[in-house]
């Protein structure tokens, strides 16, 4: 389980988070939804180990427990990543490659030329393909998304759904979303975030269905 308490975060003076609290199950998938700017990407920037979870002005205070390192994390913004796809996943990974780009027929008709340019020069939405598939052929327990349906077809997005439900059956999945329809399909748990508070965390069930009967503020 990920245990945060008190936990904030934020950029130089400005705090973006505030005191939250929650707990993440394991070896399920944790979705976390709210506005633009409501602080989303910045929890899920506490959670990430090494370069997207430092930085000079980024800080984190309060309590946070991850069971373990190793993980893959596909973030928001282009990451600077001057290594091509088939760099980073080796010649075993191909049939993963090629399972992953099905959803996105006419790049993977150019997907010997596609895996070997940098990962930052990818077109928008390939890029996060290209780091989705690394992230579901390294093996790492516990797998970061931000938005990674951004660029997404509607039938890629189906694909992506059906997808990280499988993921979800042998790692923990935490998933920054704005798409709803994403996110009840593949949500065990959910959290709200708005200005940086948690107003909610339930089951999806409950989330969904039931929210005028039990919203609260965390």
């Amino acid at each position: 389980m990920i245990q945060a308490r008190n936990l904030g975060a934020g950029y130089g003076p400005r705090a973006v988070l505030a005191k939250l609290s929650f707990d993440l199950p394991w070896r399920r998938a944790s979705v976390v939804l709210g506005p633009g700017g409501g602080g989303k990407s910045t929890l899920l920037r506490t959670l990430v180990k090494g370069p997207l979870g430092d930085g000079a002005d980024f800080w984190v205070r309060g309590q946070l427990t991850l069971p373990v390192s190793a993980q893959a994390v596909v973030p928001q913004a282009r990451p600077a990543e001057s290594r091509t796809l088939g760099e980073l996943l080796g010649a075993e990974a191909r049939q993963t490659l090629e399972s992953v780009w099905a959803c996105a027929p006419a790049a993977a008709a150019r997907l010997d030329r596609l895996r070997e340019r940098p990962i930052a020069l990818l077109p928008e939405g390939l890029w996060r393909l290209a780091l989705l598939t690394v992230a579901i052929a390294n093996k790492a327990p516990l797998v970061l998304l931000d938005e990674p349906e951004v660029g997404l077809t509607a039938d890629g997005v189906r694909w992506l759904a059906r997808r990280l439900m499988l993921l979800r059956a042998e790692r923990t999945v935490v998933l920054v979303t704005q798409h709803l329809p994403l996110a009840r399909m593949v949500a065990d748990h959910v959290l709200l975030i708005d200005d940086g508070m948690l107003v909610d965390q339930a089951s999806p069930r409950d989330f969904f269905d039931e929210p005028g009967l039990r919203r609260h503020t965390g």
